[in-house]
């Protein structure tokens, strides 16, 4: 997610975190060792200017950093992009002033370019930026939507654009050329009762998934199309009690590629399970209940898993389905010789009743009624990992509880990464530490080290945000913004920074 910074909405943008110092939690084994921060870069915020801060990391290439900054009435508006080694020494940055009205809806990043697409306020215009992570050399297309739809979704496959979203409350996707300059709107999607669901692409074919949900049967639609934007293939899934929300195209070890995601019971949003689907090979669906795991309730206190365990028992004993309802966001998976490994974090949004001259619009404030119910924000409850052999069916799973980590944004909060021996690295930062457990199987451990990220020259004073990334091997990413006074100095200041933190 992007971090935001203006003059006016500063202290309401960012979950304040007052704890000067993250504190690391890392499996005390004889695989792993402390964890240590690398380096540290800062940038210095300017109070009259209002920024906002991409993070990407390509792995071992490096990371690049956007940087877009305009005036506090949005005008002169300059993006900086910047990139930095595994060392966190910058090797280039070059600027686009993209022009009056013109903002970043969405960026793309392929192994070693960046798109970003901006749009120009109430119009169609809308300019494609494609950076060479490698050089820093950038070319901008200039182009036009062929409607006044309101954007969702960015992806790209080779030289072709896909933006998908909504028009006259009907989906549409465009397939733009960005050599040609020309574009079609992709057939058989701008319907009635059909919602965009999510696109997905599968670039060493040369295929687009399109997934669009029917409101009247809460059934997933698939829509394949060639590169050349014609429909190849179509297929609707879900049966009875068991309704796909949402898809992710996987290539898995073997080869083959599958579409997985979480699927619901009913009409509702809250999954029940998740499934896999074959787009290879003719198979049946495979569909995985919560409540058929080995471990999906661990992460709980063991009086709550014992009760919940018994409740389950008994609704069984009775001949009926115990159903155990949640909302999941799922990430994308990780690949080994052993299968792949996908990560989901459990989440809820949370609602209070407020009395106040003061009510949130968004990230801002606004005076105005004194008397509302609204939204407070997201509480991530636990984070599930599965772990699936070369054959896509499921081998291990295991939880781990996050301590209903609170969030006003829904954004990925958990990072997995790869460790020794099959191993897996799982972290996330919550109220000014990050806390980090090895898993490994079914089984895992954890131990508290502490690491303290700012430099021997400065005090960190307040920490307004945190967010933790995984790079590269053994190495995380942590960034965000912070408001510090060096030793010789007695006036603070706000900045942007990025720490590396490795373990070996």
């Amino acid at each position: 997610m992007p971090f935001k910074k203006t003059k006016f909405s500063f202290a309401f943008l960012f979950k304040r975190i007052s704890a000067p110092l993250l504190l690391l939690m890392l499996c005390a084994t004889q695989s792993f060792g402390q964890l240590s921060t690398d380096k540290r870069v800062t940038i210095e915020l300017n109070p009259n200017e209002n920024d906002e801060f991409n993070v990407v990391t390509y792995k071992d290439k490096g990371v690049v950093l956007v940087n877009s900054r305009s005036n506090n009435f949005g005008r002169d508006l300059t993006v900086s992009f910047i990139k930095f080694d595994t060392d966190l020494t910058e090797q280039w940055r070059t600027s686009y002033e993209p022009g009056f009205l013109f903002r970043m809806l969405k960026y793309f990043e392929t192994e070693n370019h960046l798109y970003c697409l901006y749009r120009e306020e109430d119009t169609k215009n809308i300019n494609i930026l494609r950076l060479d992570v490698i050089t820093g050399d950038y070319v901008v297309t200039e182009t036009k939507l062929l409607t006044a739809m309101d954007i969702d979704l960015f992806k790209v496959i080779k030289s072709k654009i896909l933006i998908g979203g909504r028009y006259n409350d009907r989906p549409v996707v465009e397939m733009i050329n960005l050599f040609a300059q020309s574009g079609k709107v992709l057939p058989e999607i701008h319907s009635n009762n059909i919602k965009l669901n999510n696109i997905e692409i599968n670039e060493q074919e040369g295929l687009v998934y399109v997934l669009l949900k029917n409101s009247r049967n809460c059934k997933l639609l698939l829509k394949v199309y060639d590169y050349e934007g014609k429909i190849i293939g179509k297929q609707t899934l879900g049966e009875k009690n068991k309704l796909p929300l949402n898809g992710k195209v996987i290539k898995i070890p073997n080869g083959d590629y599958v579409l997985t995601g979480n699927y619901a019971d009913n009409c509702s949003d809250y999954s029940v399970g998740f499934y896999t689907h074959s787009l290879t090979k003719e198979e049946e669906t495979h569909y995985y209940d919560f409540v058929d795991l080995n471990n999906f309730l661990s992460y709980m206190p063991e009086k709550r898993r014992n009760r919940v365990s018994s409740r389950i028992k008994k609704k069984n004993l009775k001949g009926k389905d115990f159903k155990l309802r949640q909302r999941l966001l799922i990430q994308e998976p990780i690949g080994n010789d052993q299968g792949m490994t996908m990560l989901a974090e459990v989440f809820y949004p949370e609602y209070k009743n407020y009395t106040s001259n003061m009510y949130p619009v968004g990230r801002n404030y606004r005076w105005g009624a004194n008397n509302y119910y609204t939204f407070n924000n997201f509480r991530y409850t636990h984070a599930l990992i599965l772990h699936f052999n070369n054959e896509g069916k499921l081998d291990w799973d295991n939880s781990i509880s996050l301590n209903d980590l609170q969030s006003r944004t829904l954004d990925h909060k958990v990072q997995l990464t790869a460790a020794q021996n099959g191993a897996f690295v799982v972290a996330y930062p919550d109220e000014g530490i990050i806390k980090t457990t090895i898993v490994d199987g079914s089984s895992q451990t954890l131990e508290e080290i502490p690491l303290d990220l700012q430099s021997k020259n400065e005090n960190i004073i307040d920490t307004y945000q945190s967010e933790l990334s995984s790079w590269y091997a053994h190495s995380f990413i942590a960034y965000g913004i912070q408001t510090i006074r060096q030793h010789s100095n007695v006036y603070s200041k706000d900045v942007f920074y990025m720490s590396k933190l490795t373990y070996e």
